[in-house]
């Protein structure tokens, strides 16, 4: 089958708005607006931990209670951009030398920010409660029901394969993306690379994991907010949630290659509509597996937009959002406990409505720059480090070299 990777063949934008905006198609490996969508949906995840207080029978507040929905938009997102990456490593076949480079690749990405977040809650809990099971404390204080198991498998990033607790609580879906990468191989040559009853079986396989997930939460006896809001490291329901979305996101691109369904997925009109279909479906509280297909519309929409849409999400501020959503993302837990303790100081100081506002501005301030902070001095110098690391040692690396 011969394969075509279209998507650079498409000229850069020159709308004079790209000066202000930013040009929402591919620049230095990426894509502008879909780099915007992670920030967006990271900051929509925080405010779903952080603001519990806000969830309510109210349009907003069933938006706002939807929130862990967006996670598995990370993991549609994430498949498709690690098929436009780097599924071509792997058309000619598996091999180990662009396995582990690829492995490697994503390592640089995800493990500095995440060992350093993991190593700071042991050294926290070991300091200030000598050991892990201060159960009454708040993060990062740790409560680890097996230290040796739970510790092992959280450096590892095997946790939420049905073992136990994430130290750092949403890292769980790092856990189960770690399975995926592992996987990726295999899933690309099913889902991009097979032939087309090979890519039905998989695009079936892909909705019935998905529609299982949601089935499990429901029958599993624990709490959740929705049926896709799988999380509990000790089940495999994690895991499942991931591999259907990281798929979706692989056919998503897949889809991709079809210049007609670019087309029409990239107009303004379809990706206005998919948005308001989005934000109305979760205003309204609709159930989560009519949500999740908006999710894959969204990612190739915004793939191919050049228009209004697309610019939006390039814009700087929602870029800079999505630069640093993985550290929003790790970092936001760690303010719920603040975020309350000071609404309630602020409370009795002031009226509800200033109290609030002053306690969100707060907490927020704090979480972007906290999170730009560790963007600058953990993220890009880990990544740095493990770049360097991978060009001195991965069998793949040394192979080009040698050429």
């Amino acid at each position: 089958m011969a394969w075509h990777f279209h998507e650079t063949e498409l000229a850069p934008s020159r709308h004079p708005a790209d000066r202000t905006c930013g040009d929402p198609r591919r620049r230095r490996g990426e894509i502008r607006a879909l780099t915007g969508l992670r920030g967006v949906a990271a900051l929509l995840v925080a405010l779903y931990h952080i603001n519990p207080n806000w969830i309510a029978p109210t349009a907003t507040g069933r938006f706002v209670g939807k929130g862990y929905l967006w996670v598995d938009l990370f993991f549609v997102l994430s498949g498709f951009l690690l098929a436009m990456n780097y599924a071509r490593m792997f058309a000619g076949g598996w091999s180990l030398g662009a396995w582990v480079d690829f492995l490697l690749h994503r390592v640089a990405r995800i493990y500095p920010l995440y060992a350093a977040m993991v190593l700071a809650s042991l050294a926290y809990s070991l300091a200030l409660y000598g050991g892990f099971h201060a159960a009454a404390a708040p993060p990062p204080a740790l409560a680890l029901s097996e230290p040796a198991r739970d510790v092992a498998a959280n450096l590892l990033m095997v946790q939420s394969w049905g073992v136990g607790k994430s130290i750092d609580g949403v890292a769980w879906s790092l856990s189960t993306e770690w399975a995926a990468y592992l996987l990726f191989p295999l899933l690309v040559a099913l889902a991009l690379f097979g032939r087309p009853r090979a890519v039905l079986a998989t695009a079936l396989g892909a909705a019935a994991v998905v529609g299982v997930t949601a089935t499990l939460t429901m029958r599993d006896g624990a709490y959740h907010s929705g049926p896709l809001d799988a999380y509990d490291g000790t089940t495999l329901e994690p895991l499942l949630r991931c591999l259907g979305g990281f798929v979706v996101g692989l056919l998503t691109f897949r889809l991709a290659q079809s210049r007609r369904a670019v087309a029409i997925a990239g107009h303004d009109l379809t990706i206005a509509a998919a948005l308001g279909l989005l934000v109305a479906g979760l205003a309204a509280g609709a159930h989560d597996l009519l949500i999740y297909p908006l999710f894959a519309l969204l990612v190739l929409g915004l793939f191919a937009n050049r228009g209004w849409v697309g610019r939006l999400f390039a814009c700087w501020p929602v870029y800079w959002l999505g630069m640093v959503s993985y550290s929003i993302y790790l970092l936001h837990p760690y303010l719920v406990a603040p975020r309350s303790a000071l609404d309630a100081r602020l409370h009795d100081l002031l009226p509800a409505p200033w109290s609030g506002l002053i306690t969100a501005a707060t907490i927020y301030a704090v979480l972007f720059a906290a999170s730009t902070l560790a963007y600058h001095g953990i993220e890009e110098p880990g990544r740095r480090w493990v770049r360097r690391v991978r060009q001195r040692y991965s069998p793949l690396a040394r192979g080009i070299a040698a050429q």
